[in-house]
């Protein structure tokens, strides 16, 4: 089985599914409280990398550092993330006009959930790498066009090198692994007993859906420590 976009958007499709219908109101703000939770780990492994090679943790080196590029999978279908960059300084402006994880929440019949989670991944990601990076979600495909990402103030420049430390980058599997066990973290203890079901029924979904060999996949991640870089 090929990770990609679209299985990790599928495991936080069904946590929303299985949150909402069990907990209504309560399942959605501990969903929310899990996507952030799983985006501040990411950014926080960033920034313990930057800081261990002497690196200020401005918005220059959150890019550098960043831990994904497009799957096989989506460029193969063409729809790899598509970003333009229309402001460098003094605020930073880009905007995503083909989005993986966007078409995979509507292929899925999941938009409220990405919805949700959109509004908040890329900010708790800045957050968790340093939250004086005033980094906004100005909009998503969710409701407009094109997504618009605004970084106030940034610093940078036509001369601030984005080319990726490519020895840093995860697969999706990882990156899957990792949405399931942060989300699945917090729903355990919000919901204790219940949330340890609900998420051995999200594991179950993804079973069903990608095969045994998927979920034995991230089963193997069980004990990961996802705080550290």
């Amino acid at each position: 089985m090929e990770f990609s976009e679209r299985t990790q958007v599928f495991i936080v499709a069904s946590y929303y599914k299985h949150l909402t219908e069990t907990f209504g109101e309560r399942g959605k703000a501990a969903f929310l409280h899990g996507v952030k939770h799983y985006a501040m780990q990411r950014g926080s492994r960033m920034a313990q990398r930057a800081i261990r090679a002497g690196e200020t943790l401005d918005y220059g080196t959150f890019c550098r550092y960043g831990e994904w590029i497009p799957s096989e999978e989506a460029k193969r279908s063409g729809t790899a993330n598509t970003m333009e960059i229309v402001s460098i300084s003094p605020d930073y402006e880009t905007h995503v006009t083909v989005c993986p994880w966007y078409l995979a929440f509507q292929e899925f019949d999941a938009g409220e959930a990405g919805k949700l989670y959109c509004s908040c991944l890329d900010e708790a990601i800045n957050q968790g790498f340093n939250g004086q990076i005033q980094f906004h979600t100005v909009q998503t495909k969710h409701t407009q066009d094109v997504c618009i990402f605004r970084v106030d103030n940034s610093g940078m420049t036509k001369e601030t090198s984005l080319e990726k430390h490519m020895e840093y980058v995860k697969g999706f599997d990882y990156h899957c692994a990792h949405t399931y066990y942060a989300i699945g973290e917090m729903v355990k203890a919000i919901f204790e007993k219940e949330g340890e079901n609900l998420c051995e029924a999200v594991m179950a979904d993804i079973e069903k859906k990608f095969g045994l060999e998927t979920a034995d996949t991230l089963r193997t991640y069980k004990d990961e420590n996802f705080n550290c870089c």
